[in-house]
């Protein structure tokens, strides 16, 4: 069954979504970080447009295939420094929160390896995957292709969102 492309209209949720999109973009948290964490929630959510869409960024923007093969045994394998690690901890963390509770642990495993503006980016990165990735399952679509995120960036731009 064909399913609605949900990035195609023009309404403010998408908008809204679209638009912390193009903040964290800007954070300043390494885009090689977020497109790990994206590709994560993506996985543990179920998205497979999603986990397809996010490993093709994740090369673009310059991470190893060994690293993005291995970001669903990321425990097991070497690839991975301290600050991904916990990142990628609290990505599942928060992605599964239902269940996970948010532990104190892994809560300040993540808290003592980003400035807390930068927490609050990552914090927002999940969320922000975690929805697309839901939206993405729903609408059977991956993450809005890179013309219509680049319509949102020219909003964003010039005050519009």
């Amino acid at each position: 069954m064909q399913r609605l492309k949900f990035w195609r209209y023009d309404n403010d949720g998408v908008r809204a979504l679209m638009s912390v999109n193009v903040h964290l973009a800007r954070s300043g948290l390494e885009q090689s970080l977020l497109d790990l964490v994206y590709l994560r929630v993506s996985q543990l959510i179920g998205c497979s447009a999603c986990v397809d869409a996010r490993a093709r960024k994740a090369i673009d923007h310059g991470l190893e295939q060994g690293q993005v093969d291995a970001v669903a045994t990321w425990r097991e394998r070497a690839f991975f420094d301290d600050r991904q690690r916990a990142a990628l901890a609290w990505a599942e963390t928060l992605t599964d929160v239902a269940r996970s509770g948010v532990p104190d642990d892994v809560y300040a495993e993540a808290a003592g390896h980003f400035s807390e503006a930068e927490f609050v980016d990552l914090t927002l990165a999940i969320a922000l995957s975690n929805a697309f990735a839901r939206v993405g399952v729903a609408f059977n679509q991956g993450p809005p292709p890179e013309p219509a995120l680049a319509k949102i960036d020219a909003l964003v731009n010039r005050g519009g969102v």
